[in-house]
């Protein structure tokens, strides 16, 4: 759809940027999102994410839980604590960046 209409949002920067530490890092980010907004979580609590691709969990965070209507917020806004793990070689599977040009 964004090829289409030719428009890139901040948040395809985003997660393409979360996407060079790990694709792990922005799937475990939107799986602690979608839990606070579920009420499976507390926001502003200390959880440890893990997160991974089709070839398995490689990816380990520690984060602050938030809503995604928060993300941003200073004091309640979702943050990286600690990486705990992460794949050697980050760009395995390469990043596809090639839709936002």
């Amino acid at each position: 759809m964004r090829i289409h209409l030719g428009h890139i949002s901040s948040l395809d920067i985003m997660a393409k940027t979360l996407e060079l530490f790990s694709p792990g890092t922005l799937v475990g980010m939107e799986c602690v999102l979608m839990a606070v907004d579920a009420g499976i979580i507390p926001e502003g609590i200390p959880v440890v994410c893990c997160a991974g691709t089709e070839r398995g969990l490689d990816t380990a965070w520690i984060v602050r839980s938030s809503a995604s209507a928060n993300i941003f917020h200073p004091e309640r806004g979702f943050r990286f604590i600690e990486l705990l793990a992460k794949p050697g070689i980050a760009m395995n599977p390469p990043v596809g960046i090639g839709y936002i040009r």
